[in-house]
């Protein structure tokens, strides 16, 4: 029997073991009720990228809602670790009690930003950090290369495959960004889960070569789909498989139907493109839509826009699936403050390169004449106008925030975009967004500083 499916019940183990060690630690020490707050955040953009779309807060927080132990996952932990009855009793109530504050799913966002803080009890904040970066890190890479595509295509319909995922999570979660940006996606899986109706792309070559011959092909799909879908005119050769569906198309019409449009799958698709256009045309079926795909990515759709290519609806898979030209993102977790009984203490990471931020932050993104001139990370209690980027998501482990529908996460995409300088969104370029710090958040930085140096004695820690 298969072993690596995860239910919803799982996830309270979607942790490493050594979360689960620190137990002790934190728990015998007196440090349970020690408030912690972590910042979730991209170090870097990869060259190919001018932002980040952030995507995964549904996952994140329904997560945190719905964290706890069952007996078995309790007996397990006690039989790996051998928890005193003490920590035992601590896991058995275990529940996320604190508080989330993120970015709204659709947001644009910049290196070292914040797109989720966590404040909460110490052992609660730090065994939830796993799963937080599993979620948000393929999101946040699917929404970001899929966004590029969608600006290639002109605004054009796209289609988004799944086969080529890597794996079953993934193809889901493929499948949640696409309906976000408003694709097609057919996974039959995630509509069944989500209560929605399923959408049949096309025609396969099986099914086309499982017929004696491609027009009795193309006559029975048509027929059985009463026209819906989309027919691949290149199993055999793509010319006459386009004289073939134009003789099947008129036959449709003649009974009082129409076919939808044509897939093109293989070749030149700029020249096939304009070729099976006017062949379309010449026959009377200028309502028939050209469907591309063929391992296409953000660069080969500009290109096929440049030339002005007749094509209705691309299609990707492999490449935005799998982006080889930025498959990674350096998403960390980071310790930003600790506050025990009366006393706060701003926390920060020194390492060359890997500097964080201490103390409880805030996005502030500043407007001017109706464009985005900059974000200022600044401290929460700062007043520095613009926009507040980060909003309460949990209060004291309970939901203050109504999620969004998919439209509406598009919705406030769409809004976002028009707002930024129109060369952060080219692919072939780098444009620099202007990220700035705080003069509050500089002092907070000097002074935890100075800090660290006196307690570890330490003279070389410089940002």
């Amino acid at each position: 029997m298969i072993k690596d499916f995860i239910t919803e019940e799982d996830l309270a183990l979607f942790t490493s073991g050594s979360r689960f060690a620190l137990a002790p630690v934190l728990l015998k020490e007196e440090m349970e009720n020690t408030i912690a707050t972590f910042d979730l955040l991209i170090r870097e953009l990869p060259k190919t990228r001018n932002f980040f779309v952030f995507a995964g807060l549904e996952h994140v927080s329904e997560y945190l809602l719905h964290l706890r132990f069952n007996s078995r996952q309790l007996a397990w932990l006690k039989h790996s670790f051998n928890f005193s009855p003490e920590i035992m009793n601590y896991f058995k109530k275990f529940r996320f009690s604190g508080d989330m504050w993120a970015m709204p799913e659709g947001t644009l966002a910049f290196p070292n930003e914040p797109v989720i803080k966590i404040t909460a009890p110490i052992m609660e904040a730090q065994i939830i950090e796993m799963f937080l970066i599993n979620s948000v890190y393929l999101q946040t890479i699917l929404a970001s290369k899929i966004a590029r595509f969608i600006h290639a295509a002109n605004g054009k319909p796209a289609a988004i495959g799944f086969n080529r995922s890597y794996g079953t999570d993934a193809a889901m979660k493929s499948a949640r960004i696409n309906e976000i940006f408003g694709n097609t996606n057919s996974l039959a899986l995630y509509h069944f889960k989500h209560g929605s109706h399923v959408f049949s792309a096309g025609t396969f070559h099986y099914l086309i070569m499982a017929f004696e011959n491609e027009i009795d092909a193309f006559r029975a799909y048509l027929k059985h789909m009463k026209g819906k879908g989309y027919v691949l005119i290149d199993t055999y050769d793509s010319i006459r498989g386009i004289k073939n569906f134009i003789r099947v198309a008129k036959e449709l019409e003649r009974s009082g139907a129409k076919a939808t449009g044509i897939q093109l799958d293989s070749g030149d698709l700029y020249k096939l493109s304009v070729t099976a256009r006017t062949m379309l045309d010449d026959a009377g079926l200028s309502y028939i839509k050209i469907f591309a795909m063929g391992n296409l990515d953000e660069w080969k759709v500009e290109e096929l826009e440049k030339k002005q290519a007749p094509i209705d609806v691309y299609a990707g898979v492999t490449e935005l699936l799998t982006p080889s030209d930025a498959p990674t993102i350096e998403l960390v977790y980071k310790l930003c403050e600790l506050h025990s009984g009366n006393k706060i203490f701003p926390k920060m990471k020194t390492s060359a390169k890997k500097m964080s931020l201490p103390g409880r932050k805030q996005i502030f993104r500043l407007l001017k004449n109706g464009k985005y001139t900059q974000d200022v990370i600044g401290l929460e209690n700062e007043r520095i106008g613009g926009k507040r980027l980060l909003i309460p998501i949990i209060k004291r482990g309970k939901l203050v925030y109504r999620y969004p529908s998919a439209k509406q996460i598009r919705n406030h995409y769409q809004s976002e975009i028009k707002k930024f300088d129109h060369a952060i969104f080219s692919i072939h370029r780098q444009k620099k967004y202007r990220i700035q710090i705080s003069s509050a958040l500089k002092r907070l930085i000097k002074q935890t500083k100075f800090a660290l140096r006196a307690v570890h004695h330490d003279t070389d820690l410089d940002i």
